[in-house]
């Protein structure tokens, strides 16, 4: 990971930085600590870059954030993808408003109060000033980068938006067989007494929308009545190009990272989505966006299949919030996955 971020102050980039470092442990650096040798004075743009490149040098992920297109333009190059965080300045100055005490710009918080009028003023210019701190430069900095890229006008959705699984599998950690039947799942649920639903229908009460690889849309396209009603589906697919005929118009077939997933549903106001499919459950958990996980074990053991939990880039420590024994054997339990400071 090598990416840059890029925003007027109060915009969220380091809000986002943290939030992204957690899916995928990288190194960190705002512009603040190479722009100025103390007070307000700007250190020598040459010396701010070397420094910056130097950096870069010595890290092998990495997350670059700040509003200094003079000290991001040489270095742009080096950066795998470029994030620009564009809320709006009334967004902006709500944001700087609430900030927490920033120790690492301010030696007291009373310093910061004292310093809050300049910065409301200042971010407040950002639409109309030509300098490198302007919205006119971010703009231009962000059309001439070559490599992937996205703009993000609704961070604070964005990282509102939680992301949730509530899925069944086998005791030895599997979901389907390896041809994708879920046969012993079906021979399991018949156990079930009719009025139980271990809790999916209030589950589903709280959800906004779904998100799920092409191999489950497949599967539940095979059930006899379409299970979701008007909720919107998201389907992530790289094959699949459109909407099949007679799916409901609530189901958009996307090619998009998780991350890309989660902005466009908080842009369309989805604040809690569902994730389902072991390829997509595992993309989400790697880009540190699940929330909150509810696992219901069958008592069975499979030997093989296919798994739900993949790969990940650092150990997922995850939180008991509940746990239920059914009498006819299936154990719930509720976890929240902890993220890391």
């Amino acid at each position: 990971m090598k990416v840059i971020i890029l925003g007027n102050a109060g915009a969220g980039k380091s809000t986002l930085a943290r939030k992204l470092i957690a899916s995928q442990p990288a190194a960190r650096l705002s512009l603040d600590e190479v722009a100025f040798q103390g007070g307000t004075e700007r250190r020598p743009l040459q010396e701010s870059v070397e420094d910056v490149r130097r950096w870069i040098s010595e890290q092998d992920s990495w997350i670059i954030e700040g509003c200094y297109a003079d000290i991001l333009e040489p270095v742009l190059a080096c950066a795998d993808e470029l994030i620009f965080l564009n809320p709006g300045v009334v967004a902006c100055l709500a944001h700087c408003r609430s900030r927490p005490w920033e120790p690492e710009k301010f030696s007291s918080r009373q310093e910061q109060d004292a310093n809050l009028d300049n910065l409301l003023q200042w971010v407040g210019t950002y639409d109309t000033r030509a300098d490198e701190y302007g919205l006119a430069r971010h703009r231009a900095l962000y059309e001439s980068f070559a490599g992937k890229k996205r703009e993000l006008c609704h961070p604070e959705l964005y990282a509102s938006t939680r992301c949730s699984v509530f899925i069944a599998t086998s005791l030895d950690g599997l979901i389907a067989r390896n041809d994708g039947s879920i046969d012993w799942l079906e021979r399991a649920n018949a156990a079930v007494p009719a009025s139980e639903d271990c809790g999916y229908a209030d589950y589903m009460q709280t959800v906004d929308a779904i998100v799920m690889g092409r191999a489950t849309f497949d599967k539940v396209l095979s059930f006899p009545d379409w299970p979701y009603g008007n909720l919107p589906v998201h389907v992530l697919s790289t094959t699949l190009r459109c909407r099949p005929s007679g799916v409901p118009d609530s189901v958009q077939v996307l090619h998009a990272t998780p991350h890309e997933v989660v902005e466009r549903a908080a842009a369309a106001g989805h604040r809690h989505l569902y994730i389902d499919g072991g390829r997509t459950i595992q993309g989400f958990l790697r880009a540190g966006l699940i929330t909150e996980l509810t696992i219901t074990i069958i008592p069975i053991l499979l030997g093989s299949g296919l798994r739900l939990f993949g790969d990940l880039p650092a150990d997922t420590d995850l939180r008991l919030l509940s746990s239920k024994a059914f009498p006819f054997g299936f154990v719930q339990s509720h976890y929240a996955v902890c993220q890391k400071a």
